[in-house]
């Protein structure tokens, strides 16, 4: 029986980064305690300090994942990753956040189980993932994810009372985010053509409803006269 390969898969960054900011939150613990049980926390604007250009992922990927349990009511978030996006549209060079948003705490706790959620979901994406066609995450092809990227935010910003609707948009949001961090151009291009399909789809789908009330109308109106 031939022996097991000891080489371990490759992390994403993104997983890695999360495990960092957990790391780092630990390790501040007694000057962050308030008292006995106080949580450990990183605030989102150390987050955003501490990973600098990288922080455009960072941040849109932890958003769209903290934006999971609130199905629904993801509005805050959805536009908080729009008003990210747009930085990235106009070439800042790391996210800019109100300080009501910088001042946010997420627990220790939280980072592990975001961790542990992005590990599971993204097993087969680290085996996958790597840099190529690196152009295509940098220049004007960056200000092009940040439009994809604003799309995304608001359609997430968007209370649809459809169960289960905030995945339609934070999918492509961790992925863009998990392609720009890795320099991975392919996985982006997949991602366009998710945004792509997404806008058809809407296009679509509001044609149906506008022909739809129309037909109504008009039988309204053929009952009143």
């Amino acid at each position: 029986m031939p022996p097991r390969s000891s080489q371990r898969t490759p992390q994403l960054q993104l997983s890695a980064i999360l495990s960092q900011l957990r790391r780092v939150a630990e390790a501040n613990a007694p000057v962050r305690s308030t008292g006995a049980g106080a949580p450990v926390t990183v605030t989102v604007g150390e987050i955003a300090d501490r990973t600098g250009q990288a922080g455009f992922g960072v941040i849109n990927a932890l958003l769209a994942l903290v934006a999971i349990p609130f199905m629904g009511v993801s509005t805050p978030f959805g536009l908080t990753i729009a008003l990210v996006a747009l930085q990235m549209i106009v070439g800042l060079h790391r996210p800019w956040l109100p300080q009501r948003i910088r001042r946010h705490a997420v627990s220790v706790k939280t980072l592990e189980w975001l961790g542990t959620r992005l590990a599971r979901w993204t097993g087969g994406l680290e085996r996958i993932v790597r840099p190529r066609l690196p152009l295509l995450t940098r220049g004007p092809f960056w200000t092009l994810c940040g439009v994809a990227i604003l799309v995304q935010g608001l359609g997430l910003a968007l209370p649809l009372p459809i169960p289960a609707s905030n995945w339609f948009f934070i999918v492509p949001i961790v992925l863009y985010s998990i392609g720009l961090l890795e320099s991975d151009g392919l996985l982006i291009v997949v991602c366009h053509v998710l945004t792509a399909t997404q806008a058809a789809l809407v296009i679509v789908f509001w044609e149906v409803v506008a022909a739809g009330l129309h037909a109504t109308f008009q039988w309204f109106a053929h009952l009143a006269g």
